[in-house]
């Protein structure tokens, strides 16, 4: 009975408190994936520039440049994320 009563404790007590960490796993999580899909920004910029563009070698030049821009800032995003992520636990 004393182990009974003692997983129904454990587990009342993880159910209640397990919502509070929720928004912290999604962080993580978005942050992961914010890293991992950084590089498809070049490949999106570029597709994106060369449709629009009368002169292709402009556009490829320009996609590169502005998906390096647009990997770049997605990976510090994700990193920050990643990284902050444990911290927002502590303001609950």
């Amino acid at each position: 009975m004393k182990l009974f009563l003692s997983a129904l404790l454990a587990w009342a007590f993880f159910m209640f408190s397990m919502p509070c960490f929720a928004d912290t796993t999604q962080n993580f999580q978005g942050g992961i994936r914010d890293v991992v899909m950084a590089p498809l920004q070049i490949s999106d910029s570029v597709k994106t520039e060369t449709a629009n563009a009368k002169f292709l070698p402009f556009a490829l030049a320009g996609g590169l440049i502005k998906g390096s821009f647009y990997m770049a800032k997605q990976l510090v995003t994700g990193t920050v994320k990643v990284l902050t992520s444990p911290l927002d636990m502590l303001h609950k």
